[in-house]
């Protein structure tokens, strides 16, 4: 953890646009992570992000992520404990600060694995940036847009 991710104010969860699970996988478990894509594009009305067959970004493994709204924060997160298929997955805020998002705030199921620390912003808003909110592009039969 790097000392810039931690705070010496207590954040609010106001500041919680959405949330991301990122799902880790490597060649032997690619037939695994695809599985777990299907079925949540198949229960979920969620944002499905591209697959990275390479490291990406911060993160250091191929992955994927989805992203979700705050109210789905209970059912998601108690499904993917449930339904990870021995992957590691990282659940994580998306706030002003990307970096504590990651690093101090994150959820794992499954084993830890490094982040690439240098990529992520101590405050999008000092970038002209905001959190990002989810853009829904995956719709199960029978669940509305």
């Amino acid at each position: 953890m790097t000392k810039d991710a931690l705070s010496l104010e207590p954040r609010s969860i106001h500041d919680i646009a959405s949330w991301h699970a990122h799902i880790y996988f490597d060649e032997s478990t690619a037939a695994q992570s695809r599985i777990i894509r299907d079925w949540v594009t198949q229960n979920f009305v969620v944002e499905i992000g591209p697959w990275h067959d390479q490291a990406f970004g911060p993160h250091t493994s191929p992955s994927w992520y989805f992203g979700f709204t705050k109210e789905q924060f209970s059912e998601i997160v108690s499904w993917l404990s449930l339904n990870h298929n021995g992957l590691r997955i990282l659940i994580h805020p998306n706030t002003d600060n990307p970096l504590a998002d990651h690093i101090v705030a994150g959820l794992w199921i499954g084993d830890r694995q490094p982040i690439n620390t240098e990529r992520l912003p101590k405050s999008l808003k000092a970038l002209g940036e905001k959190p990002e909110e989810i853009s829904p592009n995956s719709f199960p039969p029978g669940l509305a847009k």
